[in-house]
């Protein structure tokens, strides 16, 4: 869906915030920031979004931190995409969120919030994965992230760890995020992080056998070698682009390890 727009110069007093906007962490400017730096030498590459209101004044949908930086170098005005008012609040939203998650640096705690708030709305993991334009294993990721207590997402936000390791580290010890302690889910995690795919998911296996086993006595028992074979992999360029897709997804090291990791999910989807 396109979001019929004109643009116009639009005056920065004039335009109010979006709570519903996807990103809602770091969203601060400071006087030296690079997008600061930018926009002062080169001007505004890529105009703003907002709706047009009936009091006459416009609400911000995309583009926080770029009128942040107009606020900072004193601008009176901001090049904007104006949309229709009529455009609802899950519209404005999920243009937010496409916006901002082809930035790297979005805050994975926003992206959790935001696949929330859709889930609520359509209550379908395939619906919101296609109106986002996300991957359903994404979309599932995400949702299985809000159980996870604030404390550890706080972690992942301060890139402690990653959220997949989280994840893991939540399955590890028995899935069940109402009864799990934190400070063992945090460890659990921290080891998580130091370990290839492979030895994760023996890490899982290894602590639902030994569940008395601390996070670092399961660690080094995954860690040790089990016999590996190697095998010439043909693929072609669509292929190597999935794989290429899938390890910043899943935000491994590289290629060869994305393409181990798929295909122990090809093979257990097949139960083989």
């Amino acid at each position: 869906m396109k979001i019929p727009s004109v643009s116009e110069d639009i005056p920065l007093d004039k335009i109010v915030l979006d709570t519903g906007q996807a990103r809602q962490r770091d969203t601060t400017v400071e006087p030296d920031d690079d997008l600061v730096c930018s926009i002062r030498k080169h001007g505004l590459i890529s105009p703003i979004v907002v709706r047009r209101l009936e009091s006459g004044q416009y609400q911000l949908l995309i583009g926080q931190r770029r009128f942040r930086a107009h606020e900072v170098l004193k601008l009176p005005t901001i090049r904007a995409h104006v949309v229709d008012q009529s455009i609802d609040k899950h519209t404005a939203k999920m243009f937010s969120l496409i916006e901002n998650v082809a930035r790297k640096d979005m805050k994975k705690a926003d992206l959790v919030d935001a696949v929330q708030f859709f889930m609520e709305k359509y209550n379908s993991t395939a619906v919101v994965a296609e109106e986002l334009g996300l991957h359903p294993n994404t979309v599932r990721k995400h949702i299985n992230a809000a159980r996870l207590p604030e404390g550890i997402l706080a972690d992942v936000r301060q890139n402690k760890y990653k959220l997949g390791n989280a994840l893991k580290a939540l399955q590890a010890l028995g899935n069940d995020e109402t009864s799990v302690d934190a400070d063992m889910l945090r460890e659990t995690a921290l080891e998580m992080e130091k370990l290839s795919p492979q030895s994760k998911k023996k890490f899982i296996e290894i602590k639902k056998r030994e569940p008395e086993s601390t996070p670092s006595v399961v660690a080094a028992k995954a860690k040790q070698r089990t016999e590996t074979h190697e095998i010439t992999w043909l693929v072609t360029d669509d292929q190597l682009e999935r794989i290429g897709v899938y390890k910043r997804r899943a935000e491994l090291k590289n290629d060869a390890e994305a393409a181990s990791e798929l295909l122990d999910l090809g093979l257990e989807a097949a139960d083989v």
